[in-house]
């Protein structure tokens, strides 16, 4: 099935920007499967308990305001009209890869050492051998494929290769336009910082990403961005506000629960075979579907609980310090503290990102470093056994963490409205 082009210009009545619009050739590519699969994807990755006003958000708000804010960018004029579309499409695309509920499913695939990334996807899928069926004119939703191809032989003609390479590298933060869409600070977490406290309730001035956006002159040789000179307060602000808000979503234990609950059921039904990393293309209504109907027990079970509110048992999340591991050491930790404390567990894990190092150039060729690099992370451990851990199993756990990962822990943390909810409680 095809998608439907030329029904004019899309208007928007956006929460952060107000009433906005866009030209002829975003608006068709906003209207192709590619775009509308992301009214069915959540933009914070679960259905929030902890932070309702988050949970319905989805990501189709988030690129629209992403593709706008490429549209202001401080060097868009500098740009000739093709490179401005591909600018303003690969914005739009960002997220077009993302997998059902996010970044979360993407994490579930890295526990059974699937390598797949949404962000270099559609380069392996415009290769002359994709790995997926239809390449780049892969079914996405509903069996309508992406439109991508289409779209870009409508607005570029004979040049449609040359532009889609444009589109593909940006997406993926390399080539000169790159850094504007996944660099360091780029278009897409200046949009999607902003959106989120918003929605979550915390006071923001509604002014900054644009502000900001407009202050973006470029990057340099190093894919370190370039700002307008007037742009340090709005930089200084950009990092206090992701502290504050990264804060609220690392540390709600509800949702931290939640989040290793969705994990555990999709993890095991990739390993009972039911699906793949090449069902990436699945909404979240999707993957729910096929995860209650799963013939494994423990997998429809714990999606069964997870949509009820019935939330496993968790042991207090834990600060540790130095490297994070990857997801498939998570998974072998997950099976050997289970027979280590003799209880069913499910582990899971964040960087902290509530800190960023930004190298940041200006417009007159001085320097400044903002923030700061985080050498912590957070470590939750889950169990569907409804009785609570025994303080012998909460000790085990600190002990074998600290064992396995060879790693320091360095506080626990239990409660995400706590005063000092930065640094959690000292062990």
């Amino acid at each position: 099935m095809s998608w439907q082009k030329g029904f004019g210009q899309v208007q928007v009545l956006d929460a952060l920007y107000g009433p906005i619009s866009f030209s002829p050739e975003l608006s068709d590519l906003m209207r192709a499967p590619v775009v509308q699969r992301m009214r069915h994807i959540r933009l914070s990755n679960i259905d929030s308990m902890a932070l309702p006003g988050i949970a319905g958000l989805n990501r189709f708000e988030h690129v629209l305001g992403t593709a706008y804010l490429s549209t202001i960018v401080g060097f868009s004029n500098a740009l000739d009209p093709g490179e401005r579309i591909a600018l303003q499409a690969a914005a739009l695309m960002h997220d077009w890869a993302i997998t059902a509920f996010g970044h979360l499913v993407e994490e579930a695939f890295a526990y059974v050492d699937s390598t797949f990334n949404h962000e270099g996807k559609l380069y392996e899928l415009i290769a002359s051998n994709p790995s997926d069926v239809g390449g780049v004119n892969k079914q996405v939703l509903r069996g309508r494929e992406t439109g991508i191809q289409d779209w870009c032989t409508q607005i570029f003609g004979s040049q449609a290769d040359k532009y889609l390479k444009v589109i593909t590298e940006t997406i993926a933060g390399r080539g000169p336009l790159g850094p504007a869409v996944a660099g360091e600070i780029d278009l897409d977490n200046i949009d999607n910082l902003h959106r989120i406290a918003f929605h979550m309730g915390i006071e923001i001035d509604k002014g900054a990403p644009v502000r900001l956006s407009r202050c973006l002159m470029g990057a340099n040789n190093s894919g370190n961005p370039i700002f307008a000179l007037d742009a340090r307060n709005a930089l200084v602000n950009w990092i206090k506000l992701r502290r504050n808000v990264y804060t609220h979503l690392m540390l709600a234990q509800p949702d931290f629960t939640t989040k290793v609950m969705l994990l555990h059921a999709t993890v095991h039904a990739m390993q009972a075979e039911e699906f793949t990393d090449q069902d990436w293309n699945m909404t979240d209504v999707d993957l729910i579907s096929r995860l209650m109907h799963s013939k494994v027990k423990e997998t429809r079970d714990t999606v069964d609980r997870w949509a009820a509110g019935e939330l496993w048992q968790m042991a207090p999340l834990l600060w540790l310090a130095g490297s994070v591991p990857n997801y498939s050491q998570v998974m072998a930790f997950s099976e050997r503290l289970a027979k280590e404390i003799k209880r069913p567990v499910f582990a899971y894990r964040i960087k902290d990102k509530r800190e960023r190092k930004l190298s940041v150039e200006f417009e007159d060729g001085s320097t400044e470093i903002f923030g700061a690099t985080s050498k912590k992370w957070l470590l939750g451990i889950g169990s569907p056994t409804q009785k609570a851990f025994a303080g012998s199993q909460l000790i085990a756990i600190r002990d074998f963490a600290s064992e396995f990962f060879q790693s320091q822990v360095l506080s626990e943390s239990t409660d995400a409205s706590a005063e000092d909810v930065g640094q959690g409680t000292l062990i």
